[in-house]
């Protein structure tokens, strides 16, 4: 994996959100969920940065970028923070590209916060009530409880916990990409912080508004997902005017971890098929 770099830094309504660019060519968006950070994409960009200019933030509370006690980290404030990474860039209709909570702030900055968009990718998406994982609810309902444990306890499960989302073994550096960040006093009170502010009346009004949806829209889905059942994109795909759904074989929830080969393959033909149709 090549190394992912962060180097670009500003200073949203949530805190100050760390984010980086690559490529050459038209400009893509790229958007991670929950418990992840924009290292997800890199196998991605490594193979098509010499088509697109990709952006990457880590969203607020998340990865390298800025962490603090009250600091609103619902999914509500993920799209109004987006809309303000777009403006920020000074970019026109970007492709924009969100996974699990990803896909709700790319959806929700177009739907709510008037992002315009040359399309829209949803992979393996947090994106219809109900949502979260069982364990997910389980940490939501006793959240002061698991946000006490021991460091290394909260380390374990969290390792654990990232073997149900993926189909194959994560690398030792992925893993720790992944980890590192919820460590610590600050990241593991970050962990919790956003377990506790999950948004499920923001998907609720997002739902209502996706037969709105007049840009083109790829919804993938890794055929093995624990964490989103898959008939969550067929729902999607339903609701989504002139949608199209992919499936993406020996795939869990983290799809482009699991086969970033046919991810970035999909996401390429995508990409360019709707490089020039206007929002």
């Amino acid at each position: 994996m090549t190394e992912h770099h962060l180097k670009g830094r500003f200073r949203s309504s949530a805190g100050e959100i760390a984010w980086g660019t690559d490529g050459t060519g038209p400009d893509v968006v790229l958007v991670h969920g929950t418990p992840a950070n924009s290292v997800i994409w890199r196998g991605v960009i490594d193979r098509l940065r010499s088509d697109f200019r990709f952006h990457y933030l880590d969203l607020p509370g998340y990865g390298a970028s800025e962490k603090f006690e009250e600091q609103d980290v619902r999914l509500r404030t993920f799209a109004r923070v987006l809309r303000e990474f777009v403006d920020h860039l000074g970019i026109d209709r970007p492709h924009l590209v969100g996974h699990d909570f990803g896909a709700a702030t790319v959806l929700g900055a177009h739907l709510v916060e008037a992002v315009p968009a040359r399309s829209l990718i949803i992979a393996d998406g947090v994106v219809l009530n109900p949502w979260g994982t069982p364990y997910a609810r389980h940490v939501r309902e006793h959240v002061e409880a698991f946000a006490g444990v021991p460091g290394h306890i909260h380390r374990a499960m969290l390792a654990v916990q990232l073997t149900t989302g993926v189909s194959r073994p994560l690398s030792v550096q992925m893993e720790e990409a992944l980890i590192a960040p919820w460590t610590g006093e600050v990241g593991q009170s970050a962990y919790y912080r956003q377990i506790a502010l999950y948004d499920h009346d923001y998907t609720g009004r997002l739902e209502a508004l996706y037969p709105g949806i007049r840009v083109p829209t790829l919804i993938l889905w890794g055929e093995e997902d624990r964490w989103v059942d898959p008939t969550v994109g067929q729902r999607l795909a339903a609701l989504v005017p002139g949608s199209r759904l992919e499936t993406l074989p020996d795939a869990g929830h983290f799809s482009m971890l699991d086969v970033p080969g046919l991810f970035a393959s999909l996401l390429r033909a995508e990409l360019t098929a709707h490089g020039s149709v206007p929002a």
